[in-house]
């Protein structure tokens, strides 16, 4: 899969993420859920639509708003302030593929309507080899900060379970 991103993006190697918990995984939400406006610790995400919920759950995105010798926080603010203009929204339908650069790209998922869940697979890929996030970012969006030993044989996990 890397190697189809490099050819795709041709921007030279990239690194797979290197947080435990955050260079793959499964994002499930349901009735209620969203993700708010943010930007992502690597250069790129691979997103992969599994199933859609019933309604909402489309991925809202401000391609470039800020760049490495910028953050642009007045345009930031605006976004955040509901200046919504250079907002692309995009449904997310089982078999969409997505790549763009959460770096750079502020994004977020809107609120997720009835009772189907939304399944979106993602892959994180840097520029740079060994990327990884805060303990803080882990805990804040993972529940925890270090990976499990072994599969937890039962789903959610118990409390205290290893």
């Amino acid at each position: 899969m890397k190697d189809l991103i490099e050819a795709i993006l041709d921007r030279g190697p990239l690194h797979r993420y290197a947080d435990p918990f955050g260079a793959l995984n499964l994002a499930v939400m349901e009735e209620g859920d969203q993700l708010q406006w943010h930007f992502d610790q690597t250069d790129f995400v691979v997103s992969l639509a599994i199933q859609s919920a019933a309604a909402g759950g489309d991925f809202e995105v401000v391609p470039r708003l800020r760049d490495a010798e910028d953050e642009h926080y007045p345009d930031v603010a605006a976004v955040l302030n509901g200046e919504h203009t250079r907002v692309t929204t995009l449904a997310m339908m089982p078999g969409t593929l997505l790549i763009f650069e959460g770096r750079y790209s502020l994004h977020r998922v809107s609120p997720i309507r009835g009772t189907r869940r939304r399944h979106v697979g993602l892959l994180a890929y840097d520029t740079k080899p060994g990327t990884i996030g805060s303990a803080l970012l882990r805990q804040d969006r993972y529940g925890r900060t270090e990976p499990y030993a072994e599969p937890p044989e039962a789903w959610p996990p118990r409390a205290g379970a290893a």
